[in-house]
């Protein structure tokens, strides 16, 4: 990597520390070194040379939600998390990879998916469907390509998203088809772990692969293919995530909904909110439906709390992933409402896990399911 690359964010940094203010890990840690403003410093460290990179410096990185919550209180603009995911492919290159990420890069590289699954097993969250179509989601053309992603493929807890995406996406008389087992994971989590260099892979079958069918637009229901297509594979198609593209059914009135008497929460993606600039279309969603009453949280929008599941902390350090899902979800229940609605399917996973796991009264769900399940016809 060349460090002049972030060099000048090194320089922009002037110390503050209102990044603290917002980091989930600090809140955790309380240490200095593991704050941006420490990861920071450590890192204009090793670009003057003044440390190497050892097992513990490599521990640091690992340490990072990359949920961008540090920059949006930074008065200087400093890309914080550009940083550290440069230097998390720095380390990479000279010391080896976190060695609890080796197992996931490695299925990537092997089977295409992060699950160590056959790639063609990618579909088989249709088998729970009932009155299946003939073409089972999967024609040879299409205007529409709906990306379904790893977690909501092969996670039964997530499997439900795409589900009521087909749902949804057939109510509306959307002309879509799916990849099914050729659909690649879009390399986000290379990223994360600093081993992008074998994206290029990716990138290029899955960018193939919708060229085949002729598509204008590409549907992701989750937000970190969404931000991986918009930032890093060419801008040959329309790209929507499932929360824009539902809103614009609802504009086009094509969808009509049912009365649901709920009270709910809206959790915002880190990487649909923060890092992708979309706030406004799940909550027109969830104002668009008779009875829905939406309960914001203190932290919402750019001020969003990770839900502990991003950077791919659930690998490197769970038990610290636990405890920022744990802060999550007190945040969630202060609001008094009965549901969490995300649009994410890695929120859904996070937060739903904690929620199992200690056994609380809090109901977990995808925004798509809330749409599915008060559509008024199918």
């Amino acid at each position: 990597m060349e460090m002049s690359l972030i060099s000048s964010e090194f320089d922009q940094c002037i110390k503050c520390g209102l990044c603290l203010a917002n980091c989930p890990i600090n809140h955790e840690l309380f240490l200095e070194k593991y704050t941006p403003r420490g990861k920071i410093q450590l890192a204009r460290a090793y670009g003057k040379g003044d440390v190497t990179i050892s097992d513990h410096y490599r521990d640091i990185f690992a340490r990072c939600l990359l949920c961008g919550a540090c920059s949006v209180t930074c008065p200087s603009g400093v890309d914080l998390t550009r940083v550290f995911t440069h230097m998390r492919k720095e380390i990479t290159e000279k010391k080896g990879g976190f060695p609890s990420m080796k197992p996931a890069i490695d299925s990537l590289m092997i089977h295409h998916n992060i699950s160590s699954e056959d790639n063609e097993e990618r579909g088989d969250w249709r088998e729970d469907i009932k009155n299946l179509p003939d073409h089972q989601y999967r024609k040879p053309k299409a205007k529409v390509v709906y990306f379904v992603g790893c977690v909501a493929s092969f996670f039964p807890m997530a499997q439900t998203i795409p589900q009521n995406m087909v749902r949804i996406l057939s109510a509306g008389n959307v002309d879509f088809t799916i990849l099914a087992g050729e659909e690649w994971c879009c390399g986000f989590p290379l990223m994360g772990a600093g081993a992008d260099d074998g994206m290029d892979k990716f990138v290029r079958h899955n960018v193939e692969k919708v060229r085949s069918l002729e598509a204008e637009s590409i549907l992701f229901s989750c937000p970190s293919c969404y931000r991986m297509w918009r930032e890093h594979y060419p801008n040959d198609f329309q790209l929507f995530h499932s929360t824009q593209f539902i809103e614009q059914l609802i504009d086009e009135n094509t969808l009509s909904f049912n009365e649901l008497p709920w009270s709910v929460t809206y959790h915002d993606p880190c990487d649909l909110g923060r890092n992708g600039g979309e706030y406004d279309a799940p909550r027109k969603i969830l104002n668009a439906i008779p009875g829905l009453n939406l309960i914001e949280m203190e932290n919402v929008r750019a001020k969003s709390i990770c839900c502990g599941g991003g950077g791919n902390l659930e690998m490197t350090d769970p038990v610290l992933s636990g405890k920022v899902a744990h802060r999550k979800i007190d945040e969630i229940r202060k609001t008094g409402a009965e549901t969490v609605v995300t649009a994410c399917q890695q929120c859904v996973r996070s937060i739903k896990g904690r929620v199992r796991r200690e056994k609380l009264d809090l109901e977990v769900m995808d925004i798509s399911t809330v749409v599915a399940r008060t559509l008024s016809h199918d």
